[in-house]
């Protein structure tokens, strides 16, 4: 016998595998001074944030996993590639928590992570398929009767995910500033084609 998750949500998770420089954490502890209010907690002004010169290698680190991601899971035949449009961090303390939300006029989005307990924070994502009106007690949640799933956080960990799927951030246990850099993408090049009336270059 066997299960297969036909049509299952992507999600891609990586880590930076090497420590902060000096000045990319005081980049990011001069920013928290710049901030506005969330539902849940606090975000820069700033939503471009990684066209900042202190955020250049994490930058194309990022890019690099968006387009592993693309030609992995995506898998497209002509040259496209995925851009970073808008980037900016998030700053969530102690008891505080980011609402349930997804991105809008991104195709993925990602969360990267510059300071995370992973004994306390976690990123929990909702089940979009996941729609019951008769439903049993469930006596084991798996990936498949649950209606959200969440993944524990480390320090230097990449998340990224298709834009549409909503995720959340439960109420922050734990006394570090948890911080994330949130970040959306979009395509660069021609999807489709022009014999099938579909081509579209996006430049």
């Amino acid at each position: 016998m066997i299960i297969n998750s036909l049509f299952a949500t992507p999600i891609y998770k990586t880590n930076i595998d090497r420590a902060f420089t000096k000045k990319e954490l005081e980049f990011v502890n001069k920013q928290k001074k710049h901030c506005i209010k969330n539902k849940g907690n606090f975000n820069t002004k700033n939503n471009y944030i990684l066209n900042n010169k202190e955020f250049k290698n994490i930058k194309e680190f990022l890019g690099t996993c968006c387009n592993d991601y693309l030609h992995k899971v995506i898998s497209p035949k002509n040259n496209v590639n995925l851009y970073i449009t808008q980037s900016w961090l998030n700053y969530t303390e102690k008891n505080q928590y980011h609402h349930e939300h997804n991105h809008a006029n991104s195709i993925i989005s990602g969360v990267f992570y510059l300071n995370a307990d992973n004994k306390n924070d976690t990123i929990t994502f909702t089940n979009p398929n996941h729609v019951m009106q008769i439903k049993p007690t469930i006596k084991e949640h798996n990936i498949w009767n649950s209606d959200t799933w969440w993944y524990p956080l480390e320090t230097g960990e990449l998340i990224l995910f298709p834009s549409t799927t909503k995720h959340q951030v439960d109420i922050k246990k734990g006394n570090n500033i948890r911080v994330s850099l949130a970040f959306n993408t979009f395509y660069k090049g021609t999807l489709g084609t022009s014999t099938g009336l579909t081509e579209l270059n996006i430049i």
